[in-house]
């Protein structure tokens, strides 16, 4: 289960990446925001994925990469 948690931060802090390329600019606090989010999702799902469980890793990551991509692109 805190795979799957994991897998949602991450694809939340693809948001938040996604939002600050397409806005121009880095604040430091959404920075260390997002880092802080990429980090404790990351860590749920490499630690799911070493219990046996990688799916969760999968769908985070790719879910985290495809928002921020869509996120940059969009216009505002």
């Amino acid at each position: 289960m805190a795979g799957w948690l994991g897998a949602v931060i991450l694809t939340l802090s693809g948001v938040g990446w996604g939002k600050q390329v397409a806005l121009h600019g880095v604040t430091l606090p959404m920075l260390l925001l997002t880092v802080a989010l990429s980090g404790v999702g990351l860590a749920l799902t490499v630690q799911a994925a070493v219990d046996g469980s990688d799916f969760p890793l999968i769908v985070g990551s790719l879910g985290a990469l495809s928002v921020a991509s869509f996120m940059a692109m969009k216009q505002p």
